[in-house]
C-alpha cells in the first residue's frame, strides 16, 4: 500500500514537485511543494527533500507520479528507477480528464493535481519500466532517422517551389545543386542509420526474434516494427494489451455520453501520438493493399456506409491486435487465425 505520493511537473530546466502523504483518501499532513533543477544534482536534492518530508514513511510505500512527456520525463524517470523508487508515468489525458475544470494553472498547481491524482489512482498504477540498452539505443536512432526523414523533405520542396518561383539564373542553380547534394547526404545517412538499426536487432536475442515475428504481417516493416519494440518496451509496458497499445497510438475510439442530453459517436482523440500514428496509418494502407483478407475487410465496411478513416482506423486496431496475439502467443502470421468480421468502431 502506498502512502507517500509524489507528483512530478516536467519541464526543460526544472522540475516541480508536491508531497501528499495520506492514508486511503484522507491526507495525514499539510500538502508541500518545491521545485528543482532538471540534473543529476537536482535529482538528488529531490530525494533528500522527500526523505526529510516523508514523515518517516518507508520507501517502499512511496509513488512517484508524472505525465509522460518523452524526453523530457525520461532523465528522472531512469535515474528512479536506477536508484529503486517505483515512478508512474500517466497519459496526459487521463489526468487531465480525472481533474476537472481549474482555474489556477501553474507548474506548481500541476504537481499538485498530479500528487492528488496518484493518492486516487495508486491501486491501477503502471510502474515505470526502463529501456534496455538495445531498446533505448533503437529509440534514439529512429527518432534521429525520422529527423532527417523531414529535413530531406524540407529539402525537396522548397526545391520544388524555387523551380516553380524563380527565373532561371545562376543564384537559382547553386542552390538547386546544393539542395539536391542535401538530398543525396540525407538518404545516405538515413541508410547508415537503418543498417545500425538491424545490428542492434540482430545482436539482441530477443529483440530479434519478436522483430521476425511482428514483421511476418503484411505492411509492417522496419519502422513500424522498430515503433512497436521502442514505444511498448518489446511489448512488456502495457501486458500484451492490445486495447492499450491501441489508446497510446491515439487510434482507440471513445464515445460520450451523460444522461439523455450528451451523446456522440466513438472517434479517436487529439491528443495521439501523431509520429506513431502516420507511421501505423501506412502500415493499414500497405496491408489493405498486400493482403487479401485486411483488403476485404476495409471494403466490407466501406459497403456497411464506413467513412474511409473509419474503416481505415479499424485496419489499424485489427493490425495491433493481430500483432499483440502473434507477438503473446509466440507465433507468426496466419490468415486462418485472424477474427476478421469483428468491427472495432
Amino acid at each position: 500500500m502506498k502512502n507517500l505520493f509524489i507528483g512530478i511537473d516536467f519541464s526543460k530546466e526544472k522540475i516541480d514537485a508536491t508531497i501528499i502523504i495520506a492514508s486511503g483518501l484522507e491526507e495525514l499532513s499539510a500538502r508541500v511543494s518545491e521545485t528543482f533543477c532538471s540534473t543529476t544534482a537536482g535529482y538528488n536534492k529531490l530525494l533528500s527533500w522527500v526523505k526529510k518530508n516523508s514523515n518517516g514513511i518507508e520507501q517502499d510505500s512511496w509513488l512517484f507520479c508524472g505525465e509522460h512527456t518523452g524526453d523530457y520525463s525520461m532523465p528522472l524517470s531512469n535515474y528512479l528507477y536506477g536508484k529503486g523508487y517505483d515512478i508512474w508515468l500517466e497519459n496526459a489525458k487521463s489526468i487531465k480528464d480525472a481533474s476537472g475544470l481549474r482555474r489556477l494553472k501553474t507548474d506548481r498547481a500541476d504537481s499538485m493535481m498530479i500528487a492528488e491524482y496518484a493518492m486516487r489512482n495508486y491501486d491501477r498504477a503502471e510502474l515505470y519500466v526502463s529501456l534496455s540498452e538495445s531498446l533505448y539505443q533503437l529509440r534514439e536512432l529512429f527518432l534521429f532517422r525520422q529527423m532527417l526523414v523531414r529535413q530531406k523533405h524540407g529539402f525537396q520542396v522548397r526545391r520544388a517551389e524555387k523551380n516553380l518561383t524563380l527565373e532561371k539564373c545562376p543564384a537559382k542553380t547553386k542552390m538547386s545543386q546544393i539542395e539536391k547534394h542535401m538530398v543525396n547526404e540525407c538518404d545516405k545517412q538515413i541508410a547508415k542509420i537503418e543498417k545500425a538499426i538491424k545490428d542492434i536487432i540482430i545482436s539482441d536475442e530477443e529483440l530479434k526474434h519478436t522483430y521476425e515475428l511482428i514483421t511476418t504481417v503484411p505492411g509492417i516493416g522496419l519502422q513500424n516494427a522498430i515503433c512497436l519494440l521502442v514505444f511498448t518496451n518489446n511489448f512488456k509496458r502495457f501486458d500484451f494489451n492490445p486495447r492499450k497499445i491501441a489508446c497510446y497510438y491515439g487510434i482507440a475510439p471513445f464515445g460520450r455520453e451523460s444522461g439523455t442530453s450528451v451523446h456522440s459517436a466513438p472517434h479517436v482523440h487529439y491528443m495521439a501520438n501523431k509520429l506513431l500514428k502516420a507511421i501505423l496509418t501506412q502500415a493499414a494502407l500497405a496491408s489493405i493493399q498486400f493482403c487479401p483478407t485486411f483488403g476485404a475487410y476495409y471494403n466490407r465496411l466501406l459497403k456497411k456506409g464506413k467513412k474511409k478513416q473509419v474503416a481505415l482506423n479499424n485496419v489499424k486496431n485489427k493490425l495491433i491486435h493481430t500483432i499483440t496475439a502473434m507477438v503473446r502467443n509466440d507465433q507468426k502470421f496466419d490468415l486462418n487465425h485472424i477474427n476478421i468480421n469483428k468491427s472495432i468502431a
